[in-house]
């Protein structure tokens, strides 16, 4: 493994098996789980690794079992920052956009022990740099034992820690 993140944390999931898709919403407030369905049988691809573990800078989704263990992860774009806007010369530069509601769909493992939805943003420095300017929030929202399914009165809670 060529990265610092410790491989215990990432849990193996033995493929194929049922799966969540959860659907999240950030409403300018904050994260809630708004729809799940759970689809029977399928293969995900593995959880993406962290180059410099707990120090990345990013943003990423990560399936938990509570504990520290990992079942799966997605690294993405962040969401709730602004966005490039190309000039007639090629110049680059980010703007920002209003408060405005943003949606989010991720797979998991529907496993016992996955029983929370991390929502880590770890921001960059100015101009793309690993400054010091970040500073790591973790979104924790709870999944119900429930599984979901189309049952809108379990969609799960969250907080911020």
């Amino acid at each position: 493994m060529s990265t610092n993140e410790s491989a215990s944390r990432l849990i193996i999931v033995k493929y194929p098996c049922a799966v969540r898709r959860i659907t999240v919403q950030q409403d300018g407030q904050e994260w809630k789980i708004v729809h799940q369905i759970k689809v029977p049988s399928m293969t995900l691809i593995s959880p993406d690794l962290l180059p410099a573990g707990e120090q990345s800078r990013g943003f990423w989704i990560e399936g938990t079992d509570g504990k520290g263990g990992v079942y799966q992860r997605e690294v993405m774009p962040d969401p709730l920052l602004g966005m490039e806007e190309f000039d007639e010369g090629g110049q680059i530069r980010r703007i920002d956009h209003p408060p405005h509601q943003v949606t989010i769909e991720i797979l998991l493992p529907d496993l016992p022990e996955v029983s929370e939805l991390h929502l880590i943003s770890n921001p960059i420095g100015p101009r793309g740099e690993h400054g010091k300017t970040g500073q790591l929030k973790r979104i924790v929202l709870k999944l119900s034992r429930e599984n979901g399914g189309q049952n809108p009165g379990h969609p799960g809670g969250g907080h911020d820690h």
